[in-house]
């Protein structure tokens, strides 16, 4: 078998793979991943950034998943939690700055979680449920530190805006104005440990067409089992002068017992000319410098996922997809636990001959494959187990 060849849009040519092995450093593993096989193209963002092993999608809604289909859109967030021997928190900030930050990076597709129950936990792409490292699941006292930029949509008009947020337990909002003299500006406050409670901004915003407006909110879920974080917005002149301002209840805006169905209250809002902020107004990045990888592109079929050889620590690996994707190889030391994401090449290929070196001496490994598609559609494969010599 040849195996390290490639052809490029550019040249067409043969070229040899050798000086293009990729490196994941881990505490214990330094795994490398060589590429071979035909490519003409490249994926428009480096799928490195993000590694399946370390993504959590949509965690609110495990069973959907993201409903954004660009990978500008959406919001990005850090995840910290409370481990064993911590003392309470009351602060979405606190969660932030005390509470342990998880590894993983968490993407939303927008601040619209209406009262509900929260008992599953986090779900990652694998399929897996977030835990502590003590393996309790994740269903309380965690914060998320939530970065993005609100946009008018199309059907929005420019003006001057009054944000509010329905949250259990604490949330803020800060603009985040730049540096200098442009100090970030905190203007929802709605924050402690409380059912979903409207919190109302301080002053107005100004939005105008095809602008960003960088904000970040900060929110923490205290005690299981009730949560919520819903941001909206309504034209206004004036603030904090709604009659549900500071209200709260696990059902006055929202039913947790029936689907989190909308009550009197929350239609009250709406007739008030109350709306909430759709997945369009929220952008991570205009650039493709950052991106939101949990996108709803088209998923690749990966077939074929076998060992083809196993020479001491170097392991080949061949499959195909049934469209074009750019690949990584995720791995579980079944020794040490250490999960290891290899870095692609970000090349796109229906083939996929993968050579990975610098694992360890006799030791079983399981892999997957990790695929994503020219619109970042992302599929995971079956594991299959080897043993390396």
């Amino acid at each position: 078998m040849n195996f390290f060849k490639t052809t490029t849009a550019a040249s067409i040519t043969t070229l040899s793979l050798f000086s293009c092995d990729m490196k994941f450093k881990s505490a214990s593993e330094n795994i490398n991943q060589a590429e071979g096989g035909t490519s003409l193209s490249s994926l428009k963002v480096d799928m490195n950034k993000y590694s399946s092993n370390k993504l959590i999608c949509d965690p609110f809604n495990p069973s959907t998943g993201t409903s954004s289909t660009t990978y500008e859109k959406g919001i990005k967030a850090s995840l910290h939690y409370l481990e064993a021997g911590m003392p309470r928190l009351y602060k979405a900030n606190d969660y932030i700055t005390f509470g342990r930050k998880s590894d993983k990076t968490v993407f939303l597709t927008d601040m619209n979680v209406p009262t509900r129950m929260f008992t599953e936990g986090f779900s990652t792409p694998s399929g897996q449920t977030l835990a502590k490292d003590s393996g309790e699941k994740l269903i309380e006292f965690f914060g998320l530190k939530m970065s993005t930029n609100i946009i008018l949509t199309a059907d929005d008009e420019e003006g001057e805006y009054e944000l509010a947020m329905l949250a259990d337990d604490g949330s803020t909002l800060t603009l985040k104005s730049g540096d200098g003299d442009n100090a970030d500006e905190k203007i929802i406050d709605n924050d402690g440990d409380h059912p979903t409670r409207m919190g109302c901004a301080n002053r107005t915003v100004r939005f105008i067409r095809n602008a960003l407006l960088p904000i970040e909110v900060k929110y923490y879920q205290g005690p299981k089992y009730h949560i919520s974080n819903v941001l909206i917005w309504r034209k206004s002149s004036t603030v904090a002068q709604d009659p549900s301002c500071g209200r709260l209840g696990n059902t006055l805006f929202f039913n947790p017992n029936d689907k989190s169905s909308p009550q009197q209250a929350f239609k009250d809002l709406e007739a008030r000319g109350w709306k909430v902020l759709k997945p369009d107004n929220f952008v991570v990045s205009v650039t493709n410098n950052d991106y939101n990888p949990c996108v709803t592109g088209t998923k690749p079929v990966i077939s074929g996922f076998a060992v083809i050889e196993i020479i001491d620590q170097i392991v080949d690996l061949n499959f195909k997809t049934d469209i074009l994707a750019t690949v990584q190889i995720q791995l579980t030391n079944q020794t040490t636990g250490v999960v290891t994401t290899t870095t692609s090449d970000n090349l796109l290929r229906l083939d996929h001959l993968v050579r990975l070196s610098g694992l360890q001496a006799n030791t079983v490994y399981k892999a997957q494959a990790v695929a994503v598609s020219e619109d970042l559609g992302r599929s995971i494969s079956t594991e299959i187990t080897f043993k390396t010599q």
